[in-house]
């Protein structure tokens, strides 16, 4: 009876063994059910405060996600582009995109750096820039004409107009000409002067350097700089130009541009940084039109604000201008059928205005207001150009009526002094 009492005993203990051993595989199998992280790879679309968006990302259950980056560890700086791995807490929060809150980020492969993504030619658009240390510092450009990775740049400091050109081309961007005191408005993209200067070099990483016509080298030194302007702070690519009298740091940023130029010699500052971008904006300007009056025989001018689009053709929009109604004293210079072929400024400084057949067809005047007229046609777009001399042609003829007979490559004098406004 003891000994049967003994056996059951050592029998009891050996079950509590394997009940306990039982116990503890099952807690460890649970264990090892229940994640405490999960991970993904894929792509940064944007960067916001405290958040990343990622898509192309290889989860079977998502594929785009907004991650909180808060609290995550991670030792390189985020780009749009690049392709990282992402660890993060178990909990997805249902929605689209899903959202995750990340422990950790590793950079799998940097984003891809092209020029024309830190040099976008868009359209309809005026960058403001606000200066510090010169009163001309300050400026804005506004686009007057792309295509092609092609832009021309219309640039005023309050002081003067300019034109720059630009062309995207070989993994360069390069400002292909320049030129001072334009205060018309004229297709220039495919002209140059041989001074091109190139402003951003492919590969866009650290080290990439050049050296310009004048001696002057160029380097990209940082690729993620952060830099401050008025109308935001960013991670921008950082150009250091050394040589001549002093350095020049320029900063682009993908999806923008040039964002901020700094220039410093001796001890002096000047930068211009960037204000504000107007989209969908057009560029306007104040233009004297000069028309006849029939009482007095006299010519006055008016005052109109034309607006030009990126690619307008200048010549249209003058003539579209000229057409509208005016004093009802005036005389009609444009008739309803009547168009400008062609507007350009020569190399000798002279104007070419080329009209169609309808123009001289519906003029029916007498000598006297054929003259005043062609008088108004020469000070309307002579003073638009900056010019002292206006060619008037017929279908690229000499201009030829009843009354006026004029010689190949003859012009008309622009005489504006003492014509006063009438509106």
């Amino acid at each position: 009876m003891l000994v049967m009492e003994k056996r059951i005993r050592q029998c009891g203990k050996k079950v509590r063994v394997v009940m306990l051993i039982a116990a503890g595989l099952a807690l460890f199998l649970w264990g090892c059910g229940k994640q405490e992280t999960i991970s993904f790879s894929g792509e940064i679309e944007t960067i916001s405060e405290g958040s990343i968006l990622m898509k192309n990302i290889n989860s079977g259950s998502f594929d785009k996600a907004s991650v909180v980056v808060d609290e995550a560890v991670y030792n390189f700086d985020p780009e749009e582009g690049q392709l990282i791995e992402v660890t993060a807490l178990p909990e997805i929060k249902e929605s689209y995109p899903v959202q995750v809150t990340a422990v950790k980020l590793v950079l799998k492969k940097d984003a891809e750096r092209n020029i024309s993504d830190y040099f976008p030619m868009e359209k309809d658009i005026r960058y403001v820039y606000e200066g510090m240390g010169n009163e001309y510092a300050s400026f804005e450009t506004y686009t007057d004409y792309t295509e092609a990775g092609r832009m021309q740049q219309m640039v005023s400091n309050g002081g003067t107009v300019s034109v720059r050109v630009y062309e995207q081309k070989d993994g360069k961007l390069v400002r292909t000409f320049s030129k001072g005191e334009i205060y018309y408005r004229e297709d220039m993209t495919d002209q140059s002067d041989g001074s091109e200067e190139v402003l951003l070099m492919e590969p866009l990483k650290e080290g990439t350097a050049w050296n310009l016509k004048d001696g002057r080298q160029r380097t990209i030194t940082k690729v993620s700089a952060d830099v401050k302007t008025p109308l935001g702070t960013y991670k921008a690519i950082e150009v250091l130009t050394e040589g001549g009298e002093g350095t020049s740091i320029d900063y682009y940023v993908k999806h923008i541009g040039l964002v901020k130029t700094l220039y410093q010699t001796g001890g002096l500052e000047v930068s211009s940084s960037l204000k504000a971008i107007e989209q969908n904006v057009s560029r306007e300007q104040q233009i004297k039109f000069y028309y006849p009056e029939l009482q007095s025989g006299k010519i006055f001018f008016v005052n109109k604000k034309v607006s030009f689009r990126t690619n307008d053709v200048t010549a249209k929009n003058l003539e579209d201008k000229y057409k509208e109604a005016v004093n009802e004293t005036f005389g009609a210079v444009l008739t309803t059928d009547a168009a400008i072929k062609t507007l350009k400024l020569d190399e000798e400084g002279k104007v070419h205005v080329d009209m169609n057949e309808a123009f001289l067809k519906e003029m029916n005047a007498g000598a006297g207001y054929e003259e005043l007229i062609l008088k108004c046609i020469a000070n309307t777009f002579g003073q638009y150009f900056g010019s002292n001399a206006v060619i008037i042609t017929i279908d690229g003829e000499p201009f030829q009526s009843g009354h006026i007979k004029m010689k190949e490559g003859e012009s008309i004098p622009v005489e504006t002094e003492h014509i006063t406004e009438k509106s």
